[in-house]
């Protein structure tokens, strides 16, 4: 546990510093990268701010070069991020039901009814394959260390002021809350690489970005994975499995419900 247990803005960088506490975080993650690799197991990133233009922008909103990985303080909040594609397909029902002169409800029962005689899924179906592809994994978080909280006032006045002009260039005359919830990679990237890059007051090193989902499910965390970078062996203060669940579990028809997502057997897709 960090000797200095409150929030705080850092008297050297005049960022928002939240001490790590040792609390359990979540994260869903495909089993063909974690079986090899750990909970930790992620790509490496080698791009942040804009984009050469034939590199497709895959990146999570926070990456810095290297590895950076994600987690949540809840299971439901691990399950809004991971199935927002499915919630946009399902969302995007209204609109095309409105082209064609149906109620989104018929416009649905005319797709399964098609589904059904074709043997194929609807698009905004959770199939099996995607849950046996996937584990919920209940994580230890790091006990010792500072996150940034990015969506803090004091953040966002530093980094403002920090990086006018690389965010000016990107589009960006004026940071606000939207520059760091939003879809913008060039934008939410060159800030966290300017995080990771800070000497915090006791010296440290920041763990990552702490960050509200924009699902508004609960707060997410994307820890920085320094030591794997470096080419070292995970160390004492790293996230650590404490159990792997199955996907399909209270979080997750939880959050399929509210966003009136279908879990079906697996089929092929349209």
């Amino acid at each position: 546990m960090s000797t200095a247990t409150r929030s705080r803005i850092c008297p050297r960088t005049g960022l928002y510093l939240v001490p790590a506490r040792g609390q359990d975080g979540w994260r869903v993650a495909q089993e063909r990268y974690t079986r090899s690799g750990g909970i930790l197991a992620v790509g490496v990133n080698e791009h942040v701010g804009p984009l050469p233009a034939d590199v497709p922008d895959r990146r999570g909103r926070f990456d810095t070069i290297g590895r950076t990985v994600y987690f949540a303080d809840r299971a439901r909040t691990a399950f809004a991020e991971v199935l927002q594609d499915f919630r946009g397909a399902r969302v995007a029902l209204q609109a095309d039901a409105d082209a064609i002169g149906m109620s989104v409800n018929e416009y649905i029962a005319n797709i399964r009814d098609q589904a059904t005689a074709n043997g194929r899924e609807q698009p905004w179906a959770v199939s099996v394959e995607w849950q046996m592809n996937r584990c919920l994994h209940r994580v230890a978080m790091p006990a010792r260390g500072w996150w940034v909280q990015i969506d803090h006032k004091a953040t966002l006045n530093r980094l403002g002021l920090d990086l006018a002009e690389p965010l000016r260039q990107a589009g960006v005359p004026l940071l606000t809350l939207s520059g760091t919830t939003g879809e913008n990679r060039a934008v939410t990237t060159l800030l966290s690489q300017h995080v990771r890059s800070q000497v915090l007051f006791d010296g440290s090193l920041p763990l990552g970005i702490q960050f509200t989902s924009k699902t508004g499910y609960g707060t997410c965390w994307a820890w920085w994975d320094r030591r794997a970078d470096d080419g070292l062996m995970p160390g004492m203060n790293d996230p650590k499995t404490i159990e792997d669940l199955n996907v399909d579990g209270e979080a997750f028809r939880a959050v399929t419900t509210d966003w009136k997502l279908d879990v079906l057997p697996g089929k092929p897709r349209y």
